[in-house]
Formats: C-alpha cells, structure tokens, sequence
C-alpha cells in the first residue's frame, strides 16, 4: 500500500513514476533536435559540399522536414516568384540545418500529438 509516510512517490501498483517518463521523453526529443541542430551546423560549418549527410539528416527528420517544406517554403515561394524553395539553391549552407531543425522540432511535435491521443482515447490522464 502506498502509505503518505514512506515516502514512496510510485503509484499503489508498484510501476514506474509518471514523472519519470516525462523526464526521459523530454530528454528524448531535447537530444534528437540538439544532435540533428549539431550535425546541420557541423555540415554547414564545414562547407556544405554535396554529400550523403544531408541525405541522412533529410532522411532521419522525415516527415517533418517535408511538412516544414511544404507548409513554409513552398507557400513563401508563393508569394515572393524569385524565391527557390530549395534550401541549397540560396548559396547559404545554414540554410539546410535550419530545415532539418526545423523538421526534427516538427517530429517531436507530432510524436507528442500522438501520445497525448493515444492517452486520451485510452482514457488516461494526461
């Protein structure tokens, strides 16, 4: 039994902390943007040269990176003729990074979506 005097902060059944699940989630997605942030920059930083890198970035933040692409770039292409959607058409190598930064944030975002529906649908809290 889970008595208010022993200081045991889990739940009657025994199980692990809900806080602690929370903890190790945020530290999750902090570390995917952080490392896919890190190896953008690195790229960018070291000349942005036609590589596999930017397939694998590209590949590993997917499909945030298409839904920042079509749901940013492409509509700013819209408006302004001139503008090339494609991030490495600018000449500018940070281009690139903040694409699949933005697409990993993306991926968190939806990973979240999800959990949170899949809580309420069971009929959790959260």
């Amino acid at each position: 039994m889970n008595s208010p005097h022993t200081g045991d902060p889990s739940p009657a059944g025994g199980g692990p902390r809900p806080g602690r699940t929370v903890r190790v989630g945020r530290l999750l997605a902090y570390g995917y943007v952080g490392l896919v942030a890190a190896a953008g920059l690195t790229r960018a930083i070291a000349g942005a040269r036609p590589d596999g890198i930017l397939d694998a970035l590209h590949l590993s933040t997917f499909p945030g990176s298409v839904l920042v692409t079509i749901g940013v770039l492409y509509p700013l292409a819209l408006l302004d003729p001139e503008t090339d959607p494609d991030p490495d058409a600018t000449g500018n190598p940070f281009a690139s990074a903040a694409l699949v930064t933005a697409g990993a944030a993306v991926n968190v975002l939806l990973v979240y979506g999800v959990a949170r529906l899949t809580r309420a649908l069971r009929g959790g809290k959260g």
